[in-house]
């Protein structure tokens, strides 16, 4: 484990959104609503939307992109980490919906976790910490 010092930081407050890029806003915004049951907080325009995650002030936001960008916008990638009381369970009914799983749930030294793909391949952690804490 690394160690910073945080006196000589910024001091973050919190994460206010986590933001892909997709290839049709309207058949991932189905996903992340229909499959994946977050809550649609807003539909700004043709290009942006927003949806709550939990009960955490936490927002994903989706941005639409050309099919010949990539799917995350930019080089690199990244990924969402969405607490669940059950990462086993999680993923069963998400592999029954039809949903690609990436990442066969296992134990890490602090958590459960396994990984799905949305209809672009972005990554999407199901996670679940062992003292039970989210967001």
């Amino acid at each position: 484990m690394i160690l910073i010092n945080m006196e000589s930081l910024m001091k973050p407050r919190g994460v206010d959104f986590f933001c892909y890029t997709v290839s049709d806003i309207s058949k991932s915004a189905d996903f992340y609503e229909n499959t994946l049951g977050l809550t649609l907080y807003a539909w700004i325009d043709a290009g942006w939307v927003e949806f709550v995650v939990g009960d955490t002030p936490t927002v994903l936001a989706l941005r639409s992109g050309s099919e010949s960008q990539d799917a995350n916008g930019e080089v690199g990638g990244g990924a969402i980490a969405i607490a669940v009381d059950d990462v086993e369970q999680a993923v069963a009914e998400l592999r029954a919906q039809g949903v690609e799983v990436v990442l066969e749930p296992g134990e890490q030294a602090t958590c459960f976790a396994a990984g799905i793909a949305d209809p672009d391949g972005n990554l999407i952690l199901l996670h679940s910490r062992k003292d039970g804490t989210a967001g």
